[in-house]
C-alpha cells in the first residue's frame, strides 16, 4: 500500500517554466506587448530609421510584422500595405515554426524503510526500535520566458516537489522483560520558498500553453508487535511527527495575439498520510505501552496567480 503511495509520490513531479514578473491590468497587457514582442524598440525608428533598423534588425522585424501583418516582407522600405503577394516575405522562414517547448522541475524524494524483529528468552530492554529523520528545504526557484512567432505557439510546464516516505515494522517476542522495545519514531518535515514564474509571448497560431505547480506529500505507514512473558511497560508505540510548510507561489503571465489563444493552469498541492498498528501481548505490566501517536502539520502561505491577455 504504502509502496503504491510511494510510487505515485514520486511521479509527482510537475515540470517547466518561468520567467518575467510583470504588472497585471489593461495597460500590462499594452505593455507586455510592445515591451516583450519587440524587446524594447522604438517601432517609428524601425520604420523611419534605416541605420536604426539594421542596429536592430531582429527585433524591428517583430516590431513591424506585429503592425503590418503579412504586408510586411521583411525589408527595410516595405513599411507599407503591400499588394502584390508574390512578394510577399515568409516570416516563418526567419523564425522557427515549431514554436517553444519546455519543462523543467525541482524535485526531492525521500524513502525509508525499517524492519527490525527481536527474539529473546531473556529480557529486551530498549531493543526493536526504529527512528527515522527526514528533512527537506527548497529555495530555489523555476523561472522561464518563451517569444513565440510561428506556428507551433508556447508549451510550458514546471514544477517544484518535495516527497518523503517512511515505512516502519518492529516485532519483538521475549520470554523476560521488554520495557522501552518495539517502538517506531518518524520525523518528516519539509519546507519550501521557491516559486514557479513563466511568461509566454505568443503572435502565431498556435496559442500559449502553461500548467504549473508545487506539490508536497508525506506518508507514514507504522507497525509494531509486542509479545512478552514479563513487563512491557513503554514498549509497542508509534510516533510519527509530519510538518508541511509552503511560502512558494506560482505567477505566470501570457500574452497572445494568435489563433490559439491562452490555456493555463495552477496548483498548490499538500498532501499527509499517516498509518499506525500497535499489538502488544503481555504476561506482566503495560503500562505507557501500545500507543499511536500522529502529529499533523500544514501551512501555505503561497498563491496562484494569472494574468491574460
Amino acid at each position: 500500500m504504502l509502496k503504491e503511495n510511494n510510487t505515485k509520490l514520486t511521479a509527482v513531479l510537475v515540470v517547466a517554466v518561468f520567467a518575467v514578473l510583470m504588472t497585471l491590468g489593461s495597460a500590462a497587457g499594452s505593455n507586455f506587448q510592445s515591451a516583450f514582442a519587440t524587446n524594447g524598440v522604438d517601432s517609428e525608428q524601425c520604420k523611419d530609421d534605416e541605420d536604426y533598423y539594421e542596429d536592430h534588425e531582429k527585433a524591428c522585424d517583430k516590431d513591424l510584422r506585429l503592425h503590418y501583418g503579412e504586408d510586411y516582407d521583411g525589408d527595410f522600405g516595405s513599411k507599407t500595405i503591400d499588394d502584390d503577394d508574390d512578394d510577399e516575405y515568409d516570416y516563418n522562414d526567419k523564425y522557427d515554426d515549431g514554436g517553444n517547448s519546455a519543462s523543467q522541475g525541482i524535485a526531492q524524494s525521500q524513502s525509508s524503510e525499517q524492519n527490525s524483529q527481536v527474539v529473546s528468552g531473556g529480557d529486551t530492554e530498549g531493543s526493536g526500535n526504529n527512528f527515522s529523520f527526514q528533512n527537506q528545504e527548497n529555495s530555489g526557484s523555476n523561472a522561464l520566458a518563451q517569444d513565440g512567432n510561428g506556428d507551433g505557439g508556447n508549451s510550458a510546464s514546471q514544477g517544484i516537489a518535495q516527497s518523503q516516505s517512511s515505512e516502519q515494522n518492529s516485532q519483538v517476542v521475549s520470554g523476560g522483560d521488554t520495557e522501552g522495545s518495539g517502538n517506531n519514531f518518524s520525523f518528516q518535515n519539509q519546507e519550501n520558498s521557491g516559486s514557479n514564474a513563466l511568461a509566454q509571448d505568443g503572435n502565431g497560431d498556435g496559442g500559449n500553453s502553461a500548467s504549473q505547480g508545487i506539490a508536497q506529500s508525506q506518508s507514514s505507514e507504522q507497525n509494531s508487535q509486542v509479545v512478552s512473558g514479563g513487563d512491557t511497560e513503554g514498549s509497542g508505540n508509534n510516533f510519527s511527527f509530519q510538518n508541511q510548510e509552503n511560502s512558494g507561489s506560482n505567477a505566470l503571465a501570457q500574452d497572445g495575439n494568435g489563433d490559439g489563444g491562452n490555456s493555463a493552469s495552477q496548483g498548490i498541492a499538500q498532501s499527509q498520510s499517516s498509518e499506525q498498528n500497535s499489538q502488544v501481548v503481555s504476561g506482566g505490566d503495560t503500562e505507557g505501552s501500545g500507543n499511536n501517536f500522529s502529529f499533523q502539520n500544514q501551512e501555505n502561505s503561497g498563491s496562484n496567480a494569472i494574468a491574460q491577455d
